[in-house]
């Protein structure tokens, strides 16, 4: 079952520069659930509840150069992490949240 749970704002659009004419919906479907338990359980297990949170109250975003996804990104300062929710559009134009994990130290440089 896909649940929109957050949109792609105004904001984002200008600050990351995306050729979008308008805020977009982002969605949550069955699928990018399943993909999420299967390669990061233990960051699902952890943070999955909190992807509504992540996405409409993110600490940072970038766009990923390779793969053109929003990397909606928030540090939980109690446990010294950070999050990382991708979101990327579909070929038929709707924006699913794709991937979540906590990123490795090596990763954060690129914040």
């Amino acid at each position: 079952m896909n649940k929109q749970i957050g949109v792609v704002n105004k904001k984002v659009i200008k600050l990351l520069n995306l050729n979008y004419e308008k805020e977009l919906p982002v969605i949550l479907g069955d699928t990018n659930v399943e993909h999420m338990k299967r390669e990061h359980l233990q960051d699902y297990n952890k943070y999955g509840k909190d992807i509504e949170d992540i996405i409409n109250n993110p600490t940072y975003v970038a766009k990923n150069p390779n793969q053109g996804s929003i990397e909606y990104i928030k540090e939980y300062k109690f446990d010294n992490d950070f999050v990382l929710v991708a979101v990327r559009i579909s070929n038929k134009g709707t924006m699913f949240a794709k991937t979540l994990f906590r990123m490795t130290e090596k990763r954060k440089i690129f914040i």
